[in-house]
């Protein structure tokens, strides 16, 4: 992967949590309407993510070593909110 994949992987894991985030405010506030909006657009980035992970298997990247470099990205993201 290189820096531009990178960073737009970690800025999509950031934009991921952060609609997860979303859902939670809505839900405590009574808004379905807003958390069903916020679970559709993380449902989109979730699927850019795999489309990307996919893409850069078939330029001939190892998946699992690709998906493991995008799970420690997600997981620093979440220490970063903790």
């Amino acid at each position: 992967m290189n820096h531009i994949q990178k960073l737009v992987a970690q800025r999509r894991t950031h934009e991921i949590l952060a609609r997860g985030l979303d859902i939670e405010i809505c839900m405590a506030l009574g808004d379905r309407e807003g958390a069903a909006r916020a679970l559709r657009e993380q449902n989109a980035l979730c699927a850019a993510r795999f489309a990307q992970l996919e893409q850069l298997e078939e330029e001939g990247g190892c998946y699992f070593s690709l998906a493991g470099e995008m799970s420690r990205m997600q997981a620093a993201a979440k220490k970063a909110l903790a």
